[in-house]
């Protein structure tokens, strides 16, 4: 089996290029399966479904929720949380607490007069 026929093989099943993205398997253990069972083998679903999912059940495992919380920088959450923390208090000192605080000096001229005749 050559690589340009292991090409075409991929484009034709897209969904195993999309496995190696989501780092279900790598480009080598497909092209191995590929020149050992050929391009009509059951094994290609296989690779796809791991071993410890039930169909039908959610693909999210513990492990990989506990992974994900450990990719998280707590210090940088704190200090966006604070950076927040002030811009809020700042905007609600500019903006005011109640509309009827706010009384225009603006004063109504009389209609018949003209450049304070």
């Amino acid at each position: 089996m050559s690589k340009e026929s292991f090409k075409e093989f991929i484009k034709k099943r897209p969904e195993l290029a999309q496995a190696v993205f989501n780092n279900k398997t790598t480009f080598q253990k497909l092209y191995e399966t590929y020149d050992m069972y050929g391009e009509n083998s059951n094994v290609y679903d296989e690779l796809l479904t791991p071993k410890n999912e039930v169909k039908g059940a959610s693909s999210t495992s513990f492990k990989e929720i506990t992974n994900l919380f450990k990719n998280i920088d707590l210090d940088t959450v704190q200090r966006s949380v604070n950076g927040l923390q002030k811009a809020v208090s700042l905007i609600s000192e500019i903006v005011p607490k109640n509309n009827n605080e706010f009384t225009p000096n603006y004063e109504e001229r009389p209609i018949n007069r003209y450049y304070e005749d």
